[in-house]
Order: structure tokens, then sequence, then C-alpha cells
């Protein structure tokens, strides 16, 4: 009876590692080697009433687990230019941020996201492809973790939170803050907008809160808070404030606390703004970029928040869907970088 339970755990254990296989695809080889551990677990497990030795197998495939989990975690070291570190103390992440990489938990995520309705055929089209490229290019400058399973276990918290920082090439002149929206804090749309950042000197920060993005809650205002004290604390007074989707959202009803503080030299708008909020009272520079495809902030709204905005916005439309970010980032890291360096004074 004991091995036929066995056998059953194993089916069991079985059914959700195919269907990741599917969601997956493409997998990394960190991704490929824990599948093969779970399967071989699996197997074992069911092969339990029909074999003797069918221990091996288990312990085959736990140890394969536990090799790959062992090597991320102990051996795995960010990029020189990206960190994923715990503000406001600034020392290490969860190492739980260093099991899996981001790809395998973003493309089976976002695929499943699909399945259930929470977007739309259009918007998952090429958004595979186009995360793999962008994760593609990431590895051509190292390894690095990421703050999504942290965020999922609801770990962010003001006294310690994750936050993606990536340096400029020289000694940073400005700091650039980008707040994430929902789904949470992704690594790659933090690199994707740093691109166009560090080129012009600009040190980034990606700091996380819950996977809901909702910055205008009391945690999310305090981990803002702590994250412009952060670079304010590396000697940086000339700071951007940006915002994706529900990112954005948030900036447009922090109008009160963004008013307080020191340094604030500019906001960001991607997909994501409140129509008819007090922001042109920060007498700020403002970028604006939508989606001219975007389904969920649609380009109407967009031009009433640009004339709301007047001569303080600067409007671009990129043709792509509300994941323009991923799908082109060379669009929009060439119009964060213009307007930068129009905006800009060192």
């Amino acid at each position: 009876m004991f091995r036929y339970a066995l056998a059953t755990i194993g089916f069991v254990f079985s059914l959700p590692i195919l269907g990741l296989i599917f969601l997956a695809l493409p997998i990394t080889t960190s991704g490929l080697g824990y599948v093969l551990g779970y399967l071989l677990t699996a197997i074992g497990l069911i092969l339990a009433p029909r074999i003797q030795k069918y221990y091996v197998l288990v312990a085959i495939g736990v140890a394969i687990i536990l090799l790959i989990a062992g090597v991320r975690v102990f051996r795995l070291q960010n990029t020189s230019n990206l960190q994923v570190v715990s503000l406001p103390q600034g020392g290490e992440t969860y190492w739980i941020n260093h099991l899996v990489d981001e790809q395998d938990i973003l493309i089976p995520g976002e695929t499943l996201f699909h399945l259930i309705g929470g977007d739309s055929d259009h918007e998952h089209a090429n958004l595979t492809s186009a995360f793999v490229n962008v994760y593609s290019e990431m590895r051509q400058q190292g390894t690095f973790s990421s703050p999504v399973i942290s965020t999922y276990l609801n770990l962010q918290q003001p006294e310690h939170f994750d936050a993606v920082i990536i340096e400029p090439k020289t000694e940073p002149q400005f700091g650039f803050i980008f707040l994430h929206g929902y789904m949470g804090n992704v690594s790659a749309q933090c690199w994707v907008i740093a691109q166009a950042v560090k080129e012009l000197g600009g040190l980034t920060v990606c700091p996380s809160t819950v996977w809901t993005g909702a910055w205008w809650e009391p945690k999310g205002q305090q981990i803002l808070e702590q994250t412009f004290d952060y670079l304010r604390g590396q000697g940086i007074r000339t700071i951007y404030l940006g915002g994706f989707s529900n990112g954005g959202f948030s900036i447009g009803r922090l109008i009160s606390q963004l008013a307080e503080e020191e340094g604030l030299s500019g906001l960001i708008f991607i997909d994501g703004f409140i129509n008819g909020s007090d922001v042109r009272k920060l007498d700020l520079p403002i970028l604006i970029i939508e989606g001219t495809e975007d389904e969920r902030v649609p380009v109407k709204a967009a031009l009433q928040f640009v004339e709301e905005v007047g001569d303080l916005g600067t409007y671009v439309e990129i043709n792509s869907d509300h994941f323009l970010i991923i799908k082109e980032p060379t669009l929009v890291q060439n119009a964060i970088a213009t307007w930068l360096e129009d905006n800009f004074t060192p």
C-alpha cells in the first residue's frame, strides 16, 4: 500500500510539471534541469509498485533539483551594472530570488494569465518571443536575480524591500526611479528602461511593492519615500520619476507627497496616467509614452492627459500595445533618451 501511495503522489506531482512544460517553452538551461529533476522524481514515485529500486530515480531527481538550486543560490552573481538588493539597508536580496530564472517565471505566468483571460490575443501575440529577446540581451552581460518570487510571497515591506539597481558606466549624474505596474517588479522591464538612462549617466532604481503596483497605498508610499532617500544618500540631487501602467496611475495619486520630494526634476508616464489629476501643480517637465494599440489605456485618454499638462508635456506615440516596453524596447529607449537630453541640466 505504501508504494501505491507513492505512485499516486508521483502521478499527482507529474501533472503540474507537464502543464508547466507547455506554458514555459522556451525554457532556460536551469529551468530544463529543474524539469528533468522533477520528472525523474515523479517517474520514480509512479514506478514504485513496479520496480524494486524506484528510490534510485527519486534520489537522482531530488539531487538534480538540489544541485541546481544550490548553484543558483550560492554561486549566482548579479551583473556588474545590474543588482537586486534589499533597501533601505542596501544588503543582499532574499535568497529565494536566486532560485529560478525570471524568464522561467514570467513566460509561463503570462501564458497562464492569458489563458484565464487576463490579456487579449493581440496583447499575448509575440510577447513570449519579445521577452526571450530581452532576456537574451540581459544574459550577455552576465547573470541576475529577480524580485518576482519574494513579491508574490508578499515579502516586500518598507523596512525590507527588493530594488533592481542598474548603474551607469561612469559616476551617476542623476537618479531615475521607475515604478512597476500590475504583476510586480519585472527586472526585464527595469533593464529596458535603464539602458536609455545609463547612457546619459543616470542611476536607475526600480523598487518593489505589492504585485498589484498599488504605490498609493501606505506601504507603497513608504517604499517610494525610502527609495528617494536612498538616492539622496548616494549624493544624487537630481531625480526623475517614472511609472508603467499602475506605476503611472500611482504617480497621479501621489501629487501631494511628490510636491515635498527634494530634487524631483521630471516625470515619465508609460501607458498609465490619471485624467484630471493635479500633476501640473508640480511644474515639472513630463514625458507621456502611449501605445497606439493599447486596449487598457486608450489613446483618447492619453490625448486628454496631454491637453491637461499643456506645455509641460512631451507626447510620444509608439505603434504597439500595453506591453510596448518589452515589444518595442528600442523605440521606448529612444523616446526616454531624447527627452532626458532635452530636460537634464548637469
